[in-house]
């Protein structure tokens, strides 16, 4: 598997307009795509920690360089009070419920 976390810092009141761009983003269920999972600060509530996998790096690239994906990158620049900041890598270990969890 293979993935990436990342932070981000919106800009304030922007945090339900995020959820509706990221809603459109996980309709489309790119090919090898395996979970998202967004963490909101408890000490500030317009920065989150978006964690995402898919099957492998190949998956997770060619979502990267997808146009749509391109889109939704911009829609969230429009939210951001700063640049985000990513980290991917190979996920090593995942365990989890036998159920999908949903907020």
């Amino acid at each position: 598997m293979f993935g990436t976390v990342a932070r981000m810092k919106f800009k304030p009141g922007s945090f339900e307009k995020m959820q509706d761009v990221m809603r459109g983003q996980e309709q489309r269920q790119a090919k090898g795509f395996l979970f998202t999972a967004v963490y909101r600060s408890q000490s500030d509530p317009n920065e989150i920690w978006l964690t995402v996998g898919f099957e492998d790096e190949a998956s997770y690239r060619a979502n990267a360089n997808d146009p749509e994906t391109d889109k939704m990158a911009q829609q969230y620049q429009e939210l951001l009070a700063a640049p985000p900041e990513w980290h991917d890598g190979e996920i090593v270990t995942m365990n989890q419920a036998a159920t999908r969890a949903s907020a």
